[in-house]
């Protein structure tokens, strides 16, 4: 969901032009997403610092375990996703919003932090490098049964993901206000060089249009590799 200027911050977006309550568009948002019925759902890193903003400080040395899974709590429909490579990530429950937690955190993670994630139930993936998004992608299909997830960003996470070409849709809900810094978070937001093209020999093909409550408006959009 982003403002129709593209950005993402929610606190800082115009109010409804009927005072309807902010929450009451998010609610519309929230039902969206889970209408895609995907298997998982997945935030940034600096995302999922707003519901757990505390680090976890390690007691022991990195354990270089590249390719250990650990199967936590499965008791939700849906996982909820994040990729962590720093492996510091303080969780105070299992759940974000109600769905189980499979975090993908680098080999730089320390024995007690895994002892911890188990204790909290909390699934994991080791990867050597947690940012080759394609290797992780393949990872939690294998182990953990997931073939579509929806990407809820932020916007370097979905840059990320745009940049490696492994977007097959744009879900994009259009809240009906306006942010207009320049410097505000975009929805692709890539960290790269100012030649890089990351969405190069990428087309979107408009799938559909829908007007929702409150001058929401909802865009589906399909991705394509171009030749």
């Amino acid at each position: 969901m982003s403002s129709v200027d593209g950005r993402l911050l929610p606190g800082r977006w115009t109010a409804p032009f009927d005072g309807t309550n902010p929450s009451d568009l998010f609610k519309e948002y929230a039902s969206i997403g889970k209408g895609l019925g995907a298997d998982a759902w997945m935030f940034g890193k600096t995302t999922v610092r707003e519901a757990f903003p505390y680090k976890y400080m390690p007691k022991g040395e990195p354990t270089g375990r590249g390719g250990s899974v650990y199967i936590g709590k499965r008791e939700s429909a849906r996982l909820f996703i994040t990729i962590d490579p720093e492996a510091d990530i303080f969780y105070t429950s299992d759940r974000l919003r109600g769905d189980n937690i499979l975090t993908v955190i680098g080999k730089n993670a320390t024995a007690d932090y895994l002892d911890k994630l188990e204790e909290w139930g909390i699934s994991y993936l080791v990867m050597d490098d947690p940012m080759d998004l394609r290797a992780v992608m393949e990872s939690i299909a294998e182990h953990f049964g997931v073939k579509c997830i929806s990407l809820q960003g932020g916007g370097i996470i979905d840059g990320a993901m745009l940049a490696e070409g492994l977007l097959d849709e744009l879900s994009l809900v259009i809240y009906p206000g306006i942010d207009g810094l320049t410097t505000a978070p975009s929805i692709f937001e890539y960290l790269g060089h100012a030649e890089e093209r990351p969405a190069e020999g990428q087309a979107l093909e408009l799938m559909s249009v829908e007007q929702k409550s409150h001058g929401i408006v909802w865009l589906r959009y399909k991705f394509h590799m171009m030749p």
